[in-house]
């Protein structure tokens, strides 16, 4: 991850899986030979994904890349959302609640809702709300699977960009959905255990164009108010980098306060404002100056602002309101520095 302290926002939960860098490709627990069979529901759920997105991030994925990334998505998705519901509680995952039997859960043999009905009650029950955009992505993702499943996809369903829109359309509803009401209620054991999987999906869900895509689109109305401080992500190079002037406390040390900056689109996520931009300063600035002596010199911090005297300040940074146009951004005051 990509900060080191035991912090939980008020409000929103701490991302994980964030930190991309060389570990993309590590070898997860689940691909190592001769390993245990082990798939709790998050973790199962989260497998599909990896699927998925491995069959995806080709430049021109092959029809049996799309097949299974659809078949794979399916699943992810009903075994994400019941693992939801399981956590409200566990007879909700049962097609009849009412005549539910604990061993059924343990030992799998339970005659489980269907994804149309875990979405429901994920909404009535749980207090939820999917999108209607969201839910009929959802239906249509159901129904091609089950053609997939049972019959095979041909005619007019059988089409490429069709598929790879509709699955772009379903990651861009079930990453929110994973941040915001699933991710937050696992244990620390847990949290680790699917690290590496979130490492590679995200690490792998910035090179899926149709989700790009997808996700820009979805994000435009929370992103158009935030474009006078709108940056490009050092990580994902998404225009969705966007730091906060709001202080946020550290729960566990009410002395303590986080400048946090986000990425919107990759989640890419710094807890102090000295980090963020030493980030930025490294991967989208020119990085390198001159110093008094006429020296080159290349900087092992951020500047300091003149207006909030933190080493908080990236110059030659360039924002979503004018791409072409070079300021001194500071990432504490997330505000242009005044001349």
């Amino acid at each position: 991850m990509h900060y080191g302290v035991p912090i939980n926002f008020e409000g929103q939960i701490s991302r994980i899986g964030t930190d991309y860098g060389s570990d993309r490709r590590v070898v997860r627990q689940a691909e190592r030979p001769g390993g245990t069979p082990h798939f709790p529901p998050v973790f199962n759920g989260l497998d599909y994904l990896v699927s998925v997105v491995e069959c995806l991030e080709a430049d021109a994925p092959s029809p049996r890349d799309l097949k299974y990334a659809v078949l794979h998505l399916a699943a992810g998705v009903e075994v994400l959302l019941k693992a939801r519901l399981q956590m409200e509680h566990w007879t909700l995952v049962f097609s009849h609640p009412g005549r539910a039997v604990r061993d059924e859960v343990e030992n799998g043999t339970l005659t489980s809702c269907t994804p149309k009905e875990a979405r429901e009650r994920l909404e009535s029950i749980v207090g939820i709300p999917v999108a209607k955009p969201d839910a009929e992505a959802l239906d249509k993702l159901a129904k091609m699977r089950n053609a997939l499943q049972h019959y095979g996809l041909v005619g007019q369903a059988a089409n490429a960009q069709a598929i790879e829109t509709l699955t772009a359309k379903v990651l861009g509803f079930l990453m929110p959905f994973l941040d915001d009401h699933v991710l937050g209620r696992l244990t620390e054991k847990e949290q680790v255990e699917v690290e590496h999987e979130l490492v590679r999906i995200r690490s792998g869900l910035r090179d899926i164009q149709a989700y790009a895509v997808e996700r820009l689109r979805a994000l435009g109305p929370k992103l158009g108010p935030l474009r006078n401080r709108t940056l490009e992500c050092p990580q994902c190079s998404q225009w969705a980098y966007v730091p906060s002037p709001t202080p946020v406390p550290d729960t566990h040390r009410p002395d303590r306060v986080y400048y946090v900056t986000t990425c919107y689109f990759c989640e890419l996520q710094h807890v102090d404002s000295e980090t963020a931009a030493f980030q930025y300063l490294v991967n989208h600035t020119v990085y390198e100056y001159r110093n008094a002596a006429g020296e080159t010199v290349y900087p092992s911090r951020p500047f300091v602002c003149p207006q909030c005297a933190t080493s908080s300040l990236a110059p030659r940074a360039r924002l979503a309101t004018d791409p072409d146009a070079e300021v001194d951004f500071c990432f504490r005051c997330a505000a242009p520095t005044l001349s």
